[in-house]
Protein backbone atom coordinates (compact mmCIF):
# COMPACT_ATOMS: atom_id res chain seq x y z
CA UNK A 1 0.00 0.00 0.00
CA UNK A 2 1.65 3.16 -0.97
CA UNK A 3 1.49 6.99 1.02
CA UNK A 4 1.69 9.17 -1.84
CA UNK A 5 -1.69 8.80 -3.44
CA UNK A 6 -3.89 11.39 -4.16
CA UNK A 7 -7.59 11.64 -3.45
CA UNK A 8 -8.74 12.32 -6.99
CA UNK A 9 -7.25 14.96 -8.41
CA UNK A 10 -6.62 16.45 -4.80
CA UNK A 11 -3.92 15.59 -2.66
CA UNK A 12 -4.21 14.49 0.54
CA UNK A 13 -4.35 17.42 3.11
CA UNK A 14 -5.82 19.86 0.12
CA UNK A 15 -8.26 22.04 1.98
CA UNK A 16 -9.59 24.20 -0.58
CA UNK A 17 -11.63 21.26 -1.84
CA UNK A 18 -14.20 20.43 0.31
CA UNK A 19 -17.26 22.11 1.62
CA UNK A 20 -16.67 24.50 5.30
CA UNK A 21 -19.70 22.69 6.98
CA UNK A 22 -18.21 18.99 7.44
CA UNK A 23 -15.40 18.29 5.49
CA UNK A 24 -15.13 15.14 6.15
CA UNK A 25 -18.35 13.60 4.38
CA UNK A 26 -16.82 11.22 1.90
CA UNK A 27 -18.61 9.65 -1.26
CA UNK A 28 -20.57 5.96 -1.03
CA UNK A 29 -20.05 5.83 -4.95
CA UNK A 30 -18.65 6.96 -8.14
CA UNK A 31 -15.05 7.07 -6.86
CA UNK A 32 -12.34 8.08 -9.23
CA UNK A 33 -9.87 5.53 -10.05
CA UNK A 34 -7.18 6.65 -7.48
CA UNK A 35 -9.86 7.14 -4.81
CA UNK A 36 -10.72 3.29 -5.60
CA UNK A 37 -7.27 2.16 -5.29
CA UNK A 38 -6.93 3.82 -2.27
CA UNK A 39 -10.01 2.29 -0.53
CA UNK A 40 -9.19 -1.26 -1.37
CA UNK A 41 -5.60 -0.37 0.51
CA UNK A 42 -7.46 0.97 3.25
CA UNK A 43 -9.83 -1.79 3.66
CA UNK A 44 -7.44 -4.51 3.55
CA UNK A 45 -5.21 -2.31 6.16
CA UNK A 46 -8.29 -2.29 8.40
CA UNK A 47 -8.68 -5.75 8.36
CA UNK A 48 -4.70 -6.28 9.27
CA UNK A 49 -5.45 -3.76 11.97
CA UNK A 50 -8.86 -5.16 13.52
CA UNK A 51 -8.14 -9.13 12.16
CA UNK A 52 -11.12 -11.24 12.80
CA UNK A 53 -11.12 -14.12 15.55
CA UNK A 54 -12.49 -16.81 12.47
CA UNK A 55 -13.15 -16.10 9.15
CA UNK A 56 -13.93 -18.26 5.98
CA UNK A 57 -13.71 -17.31 2.59
CA UNK A 58 -16.26 -18.05 0.14
CA UNK A 59 -15.12 -17.21 -3.37
CA UNK A 60 -14.14 -13.51 -2.89
CA UNK A 61 -16.20 -12.93 -0.34
CA UNK A 62 -14.50 -12.89 3.25
CA UNK A 63 -16.79 -13.83 5.75
CA UNK A 64 -15.29 -12.86 9.29
CA UNK A 65 -16.93 -13.54 13.24
CA UNK A 66 -15.34 -11.87 16.29
CA UNK A 67 -17.46 -12.62 18.94
CA UNK A 68 -19.85 -9.77 18.47
CA UNK A 69 -16.82 -7.68 18.94
CA UNK A 70 -17.33 -4.39 16.54
CA UNK A 71 -19.22 -4.97 13.53
CA UNK A 72 -16.35 -5.12 10.94
CA UNK A 73 -15.18 -8.21 13.09
CA UNK A 74 -18.76 -9.70 12.36
CA UNK A 75 -19.40 -8.81 8.73
CA UNK A 76 -18.63 -9.72 5.42
CA UNK A 77 -15.72 -7.84 3.66
CA UNK A 78 -17.36 -8.07 0.05
CA UNK A 79 -14.05 -7.85 -1.72
CA UNK A 80 -13.87 -9.67 -4.75
CA UNK A 81 -16.23 -11.38 -6.92
CA UNK A 82 -18.96 -14.19 -6.27
CA UNK A 83 -19.65 -16.39 -9.27
CA UNK A 84 -23.90 -16.89 -7.53
CA UNK A 85 -25.11 -13.96 -5.40
CA UNK A 86 -28.31 -16.00 -3.88
CA UNK A 87 -26.19 -18.93 -3.53
CA UNK A 88 -23.33 -16.50 -1.87
CA UNK A 89 -25.87 -14.83 0.28
CA UNK A 90 -27.26 -18.49 1.49
CA UNK A 91 -23.73 -18.90 2.42
CA UNK A 92 -23.17 -16.19 4.73
CA UNK A 93 -27.00 -16.70 6.46
CA UNK A 94 -25.50 -20.21 7.33
CA UNK A 95 -22.29 -18.86 8.71
CA UNK A 96 -23.60 -16.38 10.92
CA UNK A 97 -26.09 -19.06 12.61
CA UNK A 98 -23.77 -20.83 13.06
CA UNK A 99 -21.84 -17.81 15.00
CA UNK A 100 -25.07 -16.65 16.84
CA UNK A 101 -24.90 -13.70 14.85
CA UNK A 102 -27.18 -11.29 12.55
CA UNK A 103 -25.77 -11.91 8.73
CA UNK A 104 -24.16 -8.53 8.33
CA UNK A 105 -22.48 -6.66 5.41
CA UNK A 106 -19.83 -3.78 5.29
CA UNK A 107 -20.74 -2.18 2.25
CA UNK A 108 -17.93 0.13 0.51
CA UNK A 109 -17.98 2.40 -2.65
CA UNK A 110 -15.62 -0.68 -3.63
CA UNK A 111 -17.79 -3.96 -2.53
CA UNK A 112 -18.41 -6.81 -5.29
CA UNK A 113 -20.03 -7.56 -7.11
CA UNK A 114 -21.96 -4.56 -8.72
CA UNK A 115 -25.25 -6.11 -8.00
CA UNK A 116 -24.93 -6.60 -4.06
CA UNK A 117 -26.48 -3.63 -3.20
CA UNK A 118 -29.55 -4.79 -5.22
CA UNK A 119 -29.70 -7.89 -3.47
CA UNK A 120 -29.74 -7.09 -0.25
CA UNK A 121 -32.09 -4.38 -0.52
CA UNK A 122 -34.55 -7.32 -2.09
CA UNK A 123 -33.45 -9.72 0.82
CA UNK A 124 -34.73 -6.87 3.21
CA UNK A 125 -30.86 -5.94 4.85
CA UNK A 126 -31.17 -2.50 7.13
CA UNK A 127 -28.55 0.39 6.53
CA UNK A 128 -26.76 1.41 9.74
CA UNK A 129 -25.68 4.98 10.39
CA UNK A 130 -22.37 5.99 7.54
CA UNK A 131 -18.64 6.29 8.55
CA UNK A 132 -15.97 7.76 7.16
CA UNK A 133 -12.88 6.80 6.17
CA UNK A 134 -10.01 10.00 6.02
CA UNK A 135 -6.51 10.66 5.28
CA UNK A 136 -3.92 13.15 5.87
CA UNK A 137 0.20 13.44 5.72
CA UNK A 138 0.96 12.32 9.31
CA UNK A 139 2.60 16.13 10.14
CA UNK A 140 -0.69 17.25 11.21
CA UNK A 141 -1.09 14.68 13.56
CA UNK A 142 2.47 14.76 15.10
CA UNK A 143 1.64 18.31 15.35
CA UNK A 144 -1.44 17.91 16.75
CA UNK A 145 -0.18 18.88 20.42
CA UNK A 146 1.77 21.89 19.00
CA UNK A 147 5.02 19.85 18.60
CA UNK A 148 6.45 18.55 15.96
CA UNK A 149 7.53 14.87 14.58
CA UNK A 150 11.05 14.97 16.86
CA UNK A 151 9.28 15.99 19.65
CA UNK A 152 9.05 13.70 22.93
CA UNK A 153 5.43 12.62 23.45
CA UNK A 154 3.25 15.13 25.45
CA UNK A 155 3.46 15.88 28.97
CA UNK A 156 1.17 13.06 30.41
CA UNK A 157 0.89 10.56 27.59
CA UNK A 158 1.90 7.35 28.40
CA UNK A 159 2.58 4.43 25.64
CA UNK A 160 2.68 0.87 26.21
CA UNK A 161 2.78 -1.96 23.79
CA UNK A 162 -0.44 -3.45 24.80
CA UNK A 163 -3.67 -2.39 26.86
CA UNK A 164 -2.91 -1.46 30.06
CA UNK A 165 -5.56 -0.88 33.68
CA UNK A 166 -5.25 2.36 33.02
CA UNK A 167 -5.96 2.14 29.13
CA UNK A 168 -8.60 -0.08 29.46
CA UNK A 169 -10.62 1.67 32.68
CA UNK A 170 -10.95 5.03 29.82
CA UNK A 171 -11.99 2.50 26.54
CA UNK A 172 -14.85 0.52 28.80
CA UNK A 173 -16.77 3.66 29.65
CA UNK A 174 -16.37 5.52 26.32
CA UNK A 175 -16.16 2.26 23.83
CA UNK A 176 -18.59 -0.21 23.17
CA UNK A 177 -16.43 -2.85 22.07
CA UNK A 178 -14.56 -2.63 25.68
CA UNK A 179 -17.96 -2.76 27.75
CA UNK A 180 -20.27 -6.22 26.91
CA UNK A 181 -17.51 -7.54 24.52
CA UNK A 182 -14.69 -6.92 26.07
CA UNK A 183 -13.48 -10.40 26.19
CA UNK A 184 -13.63 -11.02 22.27
CA UNK A 185 -12.23 -7.06 21.95
CA UNK A 186 -9.73 -8.00 23.75
CA UNK A 187 -8.76 -11.20 21.87
CA UNK A 188 -8.75 -9.60 18.60
CA UNK A 189 -6.17 -7.18 19.43
CA UNK A 190 -3.78 -9.70 20.85
CA UNK A 191 -4.15 -11.43 17.07
CA UNK A 192 -3.02 -8.38 15.84
CA UNK A 193 0.19 -9.29 13.81
CA UNK A 194 1.35 -5.70 13.21
CA UNK A 195 3.20 -3.03 15.41
CA UNK A 196 0.42 -1.46 17.76
CA UNK A 197 0.97 1.28 20.54
CA UNK A 198 -1.63 2.32 23.23
CA UNK A 199 -1.41 6.01 24.22
CA UNK A 200 -2.96 6.72 27.51
CA UNK A 201 -3.25 10.68 28.76
CA UNK A 202 -3.66 11.42 31.86
CA UNK A 203 -5.41 14.71 33.26
CA UNK A 204 -4.82 15.84 36.92
CA UNK A 205 -3.02 13.07 37.36
CA UNK A 206 -5.93 10.34 36.08
CA UNK A 207 -6.10 8.70 33.01
CA UNK A 208 -8.64 10.38 31.19
CA UNK A 209 -7.98 9.97 27.01
CA UNK A 210 -6.98 7.12 25.37
CA UNK A 211 -5.87 5.66 21.28
CA UNK A 212 -4.70 3.03 19.87
CA UNK A 213 -2.21 3.15 16.74
CA UNK A 214 -1.35 0.46 14.35
CA UNK A 215 1.70 0.67 12.17
CA UNK A 216 1.53 -0.47 8.54
CA UNK A 217 4.49 0.06 6.09
CA UNK A 218 4.07 3.75 5.55
CA UNK A 219 0.63 4.39 6.96
CA UNK A 220 -0.48 4.76 10.87
CA UNK A 221 -4.12 3.51 11.42
CA UNK A 222 -6.01 5.69 14.37
CA UNK A 223 -8.32 3.36 16.50
CA UNK A 224 -10.03 3.20 19.95
CA UNK A 225 -10.11 7.03 20.52
CA UNK A 226 -11.80 8.02 23.79
CA UNK A 227 -12.14 10.89 25.75
CA UNK A 228 -13.95 10.76 29.50
CA UNK A 229 -16.83 13.36 29.59
CA UNK A 230 -15.14 15.46 32.17
CA UNK A 231 -11.98 15.70 30.56
CA UNK A 232 -13.45 16.86 26.82
CA UNK A 233 -12.24 20.41 25.51
CA UNK A 234 -9.10 20.29 27.38
CA UNK A 235 -7.37 19.23 24.52
CA UNK A 236 -6.12 15.28 25.94
CA UNK A 237 -7.39 13.42 22.86
CA UNK A 238 -4.96 16.13 20.81
CA UNK A 239 -1.94 14.84 22.77
CA UNK A 240 -3.25 11.45 22.01
CA UNK A 241 -2.74 11.90 18.43
CA UNK A 242 0.13 13.77 18.48
CA UNK A 243 2.18 10.80 20.92
CA UNK A 244 0.29 8.33 18.21
CA UNK A 245 1.64 10.30 15.75
CA UNK A 246 4.83 10.62 16.86
CA UNK A 247 5.39 7.30 17.59
CA UNK A 248 4.80 6.32 13.98
CA UNK A 249 6.85 8.95 12.32
CA UNK A 250 9.70 7.84 14.40
CA UNK A 251 8.86 4.15 12.30
CA UNK A 252 8.52 5.65 9.05
CA UNK A 253 5.45 6.33 8.28
CA UNK A 254 4.09 9.33 6.74
CA UNK A 255 0.28 9.02 6.64
CA UNK A 256 -2.44 8.37 8.80
CA UNK A 257 -5.87 7.23 8.32
CA UNK A 258 -9.04 7.15 10.79
CA UNK A 259 -12.60 5.96 10.50
CA UNK A 260 -15.16 8.70 12.13
CA UNK A 261 -18.62 8.06 12.43
CA UNK A 262 -21.18 10.47 11.14
CA UNK A 263 -22.65 11.00 14.66
CA UNK A 264 -19.13 12.18 15.92
CA UNK A 265 -19.46 15.77 15.29
CA UNK A 266 -16.85 17.02 17.86
CA UNK A 267 -13.98 14.39 16.76
CA UNK A 268 -14.51 15.48 12.77
CA UNK A 269 -13.95 19.01 13.44
CA UNK A 270 -11.17 18.43 14.80
CA UNK A 271 -9.64 15.38 12.55
CA UNK A 272 -10.61 18.12 9.74
CA UNK A 273 -8.60 20.66 11.51
CA UNK A 274 -5.72 18.31 11.60
CA UNK A 275 -5.38 18.12 7.88
CA UNK A 276 -7.76 14.66 7.32
CA UNK A 277 -9.56 14.59 4.46
CA UNK A 278 -12.57 11.98 3.52
CA UNK A 279 -11.68 8.96 1.14
CA UNK A 280 -14.78 6.64 0.90
CA UNK A 281 -17.89 6.48 3.17
CA UNK A 282 -19.16 2.71 4.31
CA UNK A 283 -22.09 1.51 6.26
CA UNK A 284 -23.44 -1.78 7.80
CA UNK A 285 -25.93 -4.10 5.97
CA UNK A 286 -27.93 -6.58 8.43
CA UNK A 287 -30.58 -8.74 7.77
CA UNK A 288 -33.58 -9.22 8.97
CA UNK A 289 -34.21 -10.59 12.74
CA UNK A 290 -34.20 -13.86 12.69
CA UNK A 291 -37.19 -16.02 14.76
CA UNK A 292 -36.84 -16.70 18.35
CA UNK A 293 -34.72 -20.04 18.45
CA UNK A 294 -36.30 -23.26 19.66
CA UNK A 295 -34.04 -24.89 23.16
CA UNK A 296 -30.55 -25.18 22.58
CA UNK A 297 -30.08 -22.62 20.12
CA UNK A 298 -28.52 -19.27 20.65
CA UNK A 299 -29.93 -16.70 19.49
CA UNK A 300 -28.41 -14.15 17.28
CA UNK A 301 -27.38 -11.23 18.53
CA UNK A 302 -25.92 -7.71 17.59
CA UNK A 303 -22.51 -6.71 16.71
CA UNK A 304 -21.43 -3.89 19.28
CA UNK A 305 -19.91 -0.40 17.47
CA UNK A 306 -17.03 0.07 15.59
CA UNK A 307 -14.34 1.62 17.68
CA UNK A 308 -12.41 3.94 15.12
Amino acid sequence: MTGDRQIGDRRIGDRAAFPPSDPLVAPRAGLSVADAALARDLEAAAHRAWPPLRLHDHHGWTLRASAGASRRGNSVWAHGEVPDVPAALAAVAAFYAAEGLPPTFQLTPVSQPAGLVPALDAAGYDDSGPTDVCAAPLGGVTGAAGGGAADPPPIGAATETAPGDGWLRVAEQVLATFGAQRAGTLAVLDAVRLPAVYVTVAVDGVPAAVGRGVLDGRWLGIYSMATLPAARGQGAARRVLAALGQWAAARGATHAYLQVEEVSTVARRLYAELGFRPVYRYSYRRAPAAPVPGPGRRAARPAAEDTP
